[in-house]
């Protein structure tokens, strides 16, 4: 059965992600991103109100029906975040971690 793998994922903010790049980038990701895959991918956005500071987080978690690899994924990515558009003039990060799906997600 596949399961998110602990050991193969890679975290960025998607904002910062074009100047600053991954932030962490954990096993062989890259390596197995080269050929299609199943990802599981959880991202965080963290707004604040402007008038008070107060600060949200809004999670999203959605596993893509096809096998892709990690440059075919990241449109999808950004599709998905943009499609709650109603936090983005708020927003202050969006933490993306994309999981290799793997085997009893070793």
């Amino acid at each position: 059965m596949l399961k998110p793998s602990k050991r193969h994922f890679l975290r960025y903010d998607a904002q910062t992600y074009e100047t600053q790049g991954f932030i962490q980038v954990s096993g062989n990701v890259q390596k197995l991103a080269q050929n299609p895959r199943f990802w599981q991918v959880t991202a965080t956005a963290k707004t604040q109100e402007p008038v008070t500071g107060e600060q949200q987080t809004k999670h999203f978690k959605f596993k893509p029906t096809e096998r892709l690899k990690l440059s075919e994924l990241a449109p999808l990515i950004n599709d998905f975040i943009h499609a709650g558009d109603d936090f983005l003039p708020d927003c202050v990060s969006v933490m993306v971690c994309a999981r290799v799906m793997t085997e009893g997600g070793v």
